[in-house]
Formats: structure tokens, sequence, C-alpha cells
């Protein structure tokens, strides 16, 4: 049976079946017509993904943000659930999913939303989809077959990342012993868990909402002062990396305003680890995971005590839960757990 994860973030959402795999910003956005549908250049591609589902149209990712005049970007997750994620999860899927191949497919949440929201995400998921994708001047058909949907909290993603091969099988034993911490920094939020011999500890889990948004957010802000122009927070990404941004000509060095409030946040960050692991002063190790787990690991490690490990997996740091989660699969559908149930 094929088996992929997808993970709908704040930020981000992604997806892979082990081998293909696809990354795009969150953004869901109105389809506008084209007056001009030629491609003038061989090598010009349209970015993002224009797809029909139930009878609706869409522009999804960076096509949305580049040529959606309405466009929906929330932080909320009651909003995520309820009007965004059916949308970006089939869309990703679409881009790693043969036509009409059944799939088991595994999916995440923060830990803080896990009960209220996991049966409602299998729910959407489970079943036939019926996709058009229109990368062609009559849209091709795409049937996505979802034979059986799985929820785990999304820290686990990258935690079964790093102690798992790619089969699904347990790769350091060693470490699988061991009490291990994670720290999921995300867009809107970051997930604490710890974990010992593959046992979950509830007193050690915790999600807050100290993430990266929280930071762009003061950058857009400073970037207003400066400019006048009010920078949506989806569109600092490539800024913030690159430590500069132009706008209408001018260009704005980010650099010391990124070193200050990544400084505060990865404080705060630091700071609910503490409140959160008070009774866990014997964990091992404590990995960090996510894009924010690598944006922020700099100026984290010299305010963590004990040793900090900064997961990354051989795409890109964003994909350790995505990447984590079909190794799950692999291990719950086709390893022991199913056989003995």
């Amino acid at each position: 049976m094929l088996m992929a994860g997808v993970d709908v973030g704040f930020g981000f959402t992604k997806a892979t079946d082990g081998e293909s795999s696809t990354l795009f910003k969150s953004i869901v956005g109105e389809p506008q017509p084209r007056s001009m549908e030629d491609n003038f250049f061989s090598s010009e591609a349209i970015p993002g993904l224009h797809l029909t589902v139930e009878d609706r149209s869409y522009f999804v990712g960076e096509l949305a943000e580049s040529e959606s005049r309405v466009r929906q970007f929330t932080l909320d997750q009651a909003q995520m659930v309820t009007q965004h994620f059916k949308i970006l999860a089939l869309a990703a899927l679409a881009k790693v999913v043969p036509s009409r191949v059944p799939v088991n497919v595994i999916t995440g949440l923060p830990v803080g939303y896990y009960m209220e929201y996991k049966d409602k995400l299998a729910q959407i998921l489970q079943g036939e989809h019926k996709l058009l994708i229109h990368d062609s001047s009559q849209g091709n058909e795409t049937v996505l077959n979802i034979n059986r949907a799985r929820v785990i909290p999304q820290p686990y993603g990258s935690l079964v990342d790093y102690l798992f091969r790619d089969d699904g099988t347990v790769l350091r034993a060693d470490a699988a012993r061991q009490k291990i911490g994670v720290v999921d920094i995300g867009f809107k939020t970051t997930d604490f868990t710890v974990c010992k011999g593959f046992r979950h500890s509830e007193r050690g889990s915790r999600t807050t909402d100290t993430g990266i948004a929280k930071a762009f957010t003061y950058i857009s802000e400073a970037l207003n002062d400066m400019s006048g122009v009010n920078v949506e927070i989806y569109r600092l990404y490539d800024a913030v990396r690159e430590g500069s941004i132009k706008i209408r000509g001018a260009e704005y060095d980010l650099s010391k305003v990124k070193g200050e409030v990544f400084g505060r946040l990865a404080t705060a960050v630091a700071s609910d680890m503490e409140r959160v692991w008070t009774d866990d002063w014997d964990l091992d190790i404590v990995l960090l995971a996510g894009g924010g787990g690598e944006a922020l690991f700099e100026y984290l490690k010299p305010l963590v005590r004990g040793e900090l490990a900064l997961l990354k997996t051989k795409e890109d740091p964003r994909m350790a839960n995505v990447s984590g989660y079909v190794k799950y699969g692999r291990y719950y559908y086709d390893g022991s757990v199913m056989k003995e149930a």
C-alpha cells in the first residue's frame, strides 16, 4: 500500500510519499481569469497550483500570493480546520500521489489541538476525492483514493524521523530508550513533548503561541514605520532569510531588527521550556525541529541547559514532521501494530 504524509502548517503545507515531495505557502486565493494564456518564454512556469474541489476553484500557494486579488491566510486553528485544511491537504497530496491509487495518509496536529480536532481531520481526508488540476487548457482530473487516514501529534513526526528508518523500523534503538524532549517551532505555535521508550508524557506535552509569526509581525511593523508599506507576514520568508527587502526601489536592511526579535523569541521559547519541563530535569537530549527551529537554533542554544540538537532532514528542516509521518505510516500500517490489531 502506498503511504503518504501531509502537514498543513500555518506557514507552509508539505507532503511526501517518501520519494517525491512538495512544499508551498499555506495561502488560498480566488482564481483570476488569465487574459494571456501563452507562456512567452519556454522556461516560464506558473508557480503554485490551480485546482477545483467540489465544483469550486482555488489558487493555492505562491500562485494565490502572486495573482489572487482575494487571499486567505489564517493563524486560527478552528478556521484552518473548517475552511482551509481540506483544500491545502488535497492540493499537496495531488502533487505526490498518483490518481486512483489507494493510499494511506498520516497527518498531524499541534499537541494542544490534538484531542479536539483529530477525528475531524481524519474524516476530512478519508475517502475518494475528485479534483480538477488546471495545468492545461482543459484541466486534468485527479482522483485521490485515501484508504485510511491517521492523525498524530505533530512533534511525533520529527521524533519518528529521528528514530526510524525509511521502512518504518527503528534506526536508533539506544536513543529510543532515552528520555527525549522535542521542541517543534512552527509558524504560529511551538509544541513541546516528551517521550521515553515510545511512551508519551502528557505532563511534558504542551502547545504555546510563541511561533515565528510573532517575530515576523514585529518585523512587518518595523518595515511599515520605515517604508510606509504594510508587508504581509507571509511575504517576509525570503526577506528575513536573506536579511534585506526591496520596497518601491529602496532596500531595507533587516539584519538588526531580525537579531533583536529572534533573540527575544528564543528567550520566550527557553522560558516556556523551563516552565513546561520543570519536573523533566532528567531529559537525555532535546531535539529542536521545524523551520522555526532552524531559524532560532543559534539564538536558543546558549539559553538551554543540557544537550540541544537541531533535527535536520535530507531535504529541508520544514519537512521533518511530514517525513516522519511517512515512516510512522510504514510502521503503523505495514508493521506489527496493524498485524497485531
